[in-house]
């Protein structure tokens, strides 16, 4: 039986930056590739990819992509497919909802935290009960 690789997060090469000095308002940010924002984003963001918010990046909306790693702040629920990364200087205030997280020591969560089930896992699960 062969297993589709899984998609791996790129966070060292984003498609689209928003810089330190730079706040956006929008109702809606959807990217097709990866994004960091390291200024201000107002707004709900849809990355079919990863996002990276940076330690001076602050956003302040539900954020829905594949993978995130937060390093600044996010004020809002995080929906990602598969991995999260909270780093040790994180603010998160929201709910979070993910295949996988990794909290760094010291990174600061105010919300409930939800694990998806996974493909994969199912998956196995079910070979498991066939043999």
């Amino acid at each position: 039986m062969f297993m589709k690789a899984s998609a791996k997060a790129n966070f060292e090469k984003p498609i689209t930056i928003i810089g330190e000095d730079t706040v956006i308002e929008g109702a809606l940010l959807k990217a097709k590739k990866s994004i960091r924002i390291n200024g201000t984003y107002k707004g709900s963001i849809e990355v079919d990819g990863s996002i990276v918010v940076g330690d001076t990046g602050i956003v302040q909306g539900n954020i829905k992509a594949d993978f995130i790693y937060v390093a600044g702040k996010v004020e809002g629920n995080i929906d990602v497919t598969k991995l999260a990364h909270l780093s040790s200087q994180c603010n998160v205030k929201g709910d979070i909802l993910c295949g996988v997280i990794v909290i760094d020591e010291g990174a600061l969560l105010e919300g409930n935290c939800k694990m998806k089930p996974s493909a994969e896992k199912d998956s196995k699960k079910n070979l498991e009960k066939s043999v």
